[in-house]
């Protein structure tokens, strides 16, 4: 198969199997953590505008290894040289997916403490003045 066909099949192959991987974690652990936390607490991905960022990262991300896995021709390397060839791919996927998985926790972490859902109400003392006998 020739690169130029090859590459955007995995690129394409790349961004299905980050989104699905990405979101069943997500979902997961959304589930796993509600299990263990209090009904006041957030989940980690609940708006609409989180639901996107993951969807974007997952795309960019997916897109990203695909390209780097088709580039790197790792699937036509021969047995003797496979692993040396999918280390090359891992050694340069992990930084990649680190630093994009960063950013996209750092602002789902931001958009997560912007939420409106729950804002924080402080009690008013007027109605917890009840020393007053009105009798």
């Amino acid at each position: 198969m020739s690169p130029g066909f090859k590459v955007p099949l995995y690129s394409i192959l790349g961004v299905a199997v980050c989104f699905a991987l990405l979101f069943s974690i997500i979902d997961l652990i959304n589930y796993c953590c509600g299990m263990c936390q209090s009904e006041e607490a957030k989940p980690l991905v609940e708006t609409e505008t989180q639901v996107y960022l993951v969807v974007t990262a997952a795309v960019i991300m997916g897109f990203i290894f695909g390209l780097v896995f088709g580039l790197l021709d790792v699937e036509d390397a021969d047995m003797g040289h496979l692993k040396v060839a999918l280390l090359r791919d891992e050694s340069i996927c992990y930084p990649i997916g680190g630093i994009l998985g960063g950013i996209a926790s750092a602002i789902n972490q931001y958009l997560r403490e912007e939420s409106d859902e729950y804002p924080f109400n402080s009690l008013e003392t007027a109605d917890l003045d009840d020393d007053d006998d009105d009798f």
